[in-house]
C-alpha cells in the first residue's frame, strides 16, 4: 500500500504513480494520492492508513508526504503579505507502517492511537 501526500505542489502524474514508476513497484499496489493540504493532509493521511491496515491485516504501507511552498514564497517587502513565509517551511517525510506481528520487534515506534476530528457539518464551521 503507498499513500503520499503534497500540499500546493501537485504535480500530473501524481507523486504517488510516479513512485511505482521510478522504483518499479509491483502491479498490484494499491496507492493514494492525497493532494493541495500539505501538513494538514497528514493527519487525514494516517487515518487512511489506519482504515487500509484494518482492511488489508499484515500489509505494509508507505507513507510518503512532502511540503513544497516555493510557489507561495513573497519575496516583497508588505508584512501583512509576509506571513506565509514565517508560517509555513519545505519539509518532507517517509513512514513504513504495518500491523504485521512480525515486524514487532523490528519497529522503533508503535502507533497508539489516531483521532481525525471533522466539524464540516456544523454551521459554526463557517463563521
Amino acid at each position: 500500500i503507498l499513500i503520499t501526500n503534497t500540499s500546493v505542489y501537485c504535480p500530473t502524474p501524481s507523486v504517488a504513480s510516479l513512485m511505482v514508476n521510478m522504483f518499479k513497484m509491483r502491479e498490484d499496489i494499491q496507492c493514494y494520492h492525497l493532494g493541495g493540504m500539505g501538513c494538514a493532509m497528514g493527519v487525514v493521511g494516517l487515518n487512511l492508513v489506519r482504515d487500509m491496515l484494518i482492511a488489508h491485516p499484515g500489509k505494509i504501507c508507505l507513507f510518503v508526504g512532502s511540503e513544497v511552498i516555493t510557489s507561495a514564497f513573497y519575496p516583497g517587502l508588505r508584512q501583512e503579505a509576509l506571513v506565509t513565509n514565517a508560517l509555513f517551511r519545505m519539509g518532507g517525510y517517509a513512514a513504513i507502517l504495518t500491523n504485521n506481528p512480525a515486524w514487532r520487534s523490528k519497529s522503533k515506534y508503535q502507533l497508539n492511537h489516531v483521532l481525525r476530528v471533522h466539524t464540516g457539518q456544523s454551521d459554526r464551521a463557517f463563521k
